[in-house]
């Protein structure tokens, strides 16, 4: 513990592939004394997630405390007890652009594309079966639509599928395509989430430190995929899970010793905040 010479007050983790085990499960128990241990030296957990905010609250609504604070949709929504306090969703003008226009280039010509909206998320008539189902699991309340320029919601982000092994290509030909506009993350498992430029993990972690009167050498992070590569950079205290690829663990400072299936995260926090 010899490095830690300044004080961590706030802590971001990924979730899938990093907090949460492969079957989404959690150790709710150690979760819950760990959030309290960290409560009573003034440390906030940030859950860092591309996953919509319902999602996530359901998924830790066993847990929910004041020092947990949920980055949801790729930092598009913040939200600290119960509440929201950032909002990047797209702009009325982005979201029309994408459904009659950027919808129809090559790019994303044959792409499955869901809106993931603040009411719900939406998708097109005639998507297969079995990528559907897959969607239920991770988006809620899904629509389907004859046209998606008939969704009548504010828009957080966009997610694209495509091949695990296409991701990295897709997401830099969006980000030449859009040019600033919008920005694409690679979240992982193919696919690609489109947010508005401000938006990501990395600005999300910013804007809490900002308001907390934090620097990047009070942060500490964990990750495992590429859309945690920005944050693994900044934090003074990264993570990259012993489960990532090599080329993650080499963006972050140091990596767990036990990995997401062992819950290396609350291992790390124990060992080195807890003294546990």
């Amino acid at each position: 513990m010899g490095w830690l010479l300044v004080a961590i007050n706030l802590i971001a983790t990924d979730l899938n592939g990093t907090l949460l085990h492969q079957d989404q499960r959690f150790d709710k128990e150690r979760f819950k004394r760990v959030l309290a241990q960290l409560r009573a030296i003034n440390v906030s957990l940030v859950l860092s997630s591309g996953n919509q905010y319902a999602h996530l609250r359901q998924l830790f609504k066993d847990v929910m405390a004041d020092n947990l604070i949920v980055v949801a949709e790729n930092g598009a929504s913040i939200y600290a007890q119960d509440r929201l306090i950032f909002d990047g969703s797209l702009s009325a003008d982005q979201q029309r652009k994408f459904v009659t226009v950027d919808r129809y280039q090559p790019l994303f010509k044959d792409a499955y594309v869901i809106l993931v909206g603040s009411h719900g998320s939406y998708t097109e008539l005639g998507a297969p079966d079995k990528l559907v189902a897959m969607a239920r699991q991770f988006y809620d309340h899904l629509h389907l639509v004859a046209d998606l320029a008939t969704v009548d919601d504010t828009v957080k982000k966009i997610s694209i599928s495509t091949s695990p092994d296409q991701a990295a290509d897709l997401v830099a030909r969006a980000n030449d395509y859009f040019d600033g506009e919008l920005r694409a993350h690679d979240s992982g498992y193919g696919v690609v989430d489109l947010v508005d430029q401000r938006v990501g993990k990395l600005p999300a972690i910013q804007f809490l430190a900002t308001k907390l009167g934090l620097t990047a050498a009070n942060v500490m992070a964990f990750g495992d995929g590429a859309n945690d590569v920005p944050l693994l950079r900044y934090a003074a205290h990264s993570y990259a899970m012993c489960n990532a690829p090599a080329d993650i663990q080499a963006a972050a400072k140091h990596v767990t010793a036990l990995d997401n299936e062992h819950d290396g995260v609350l291992a790390t926090i124990e060992q080195e905040l807890l003294n546990n």
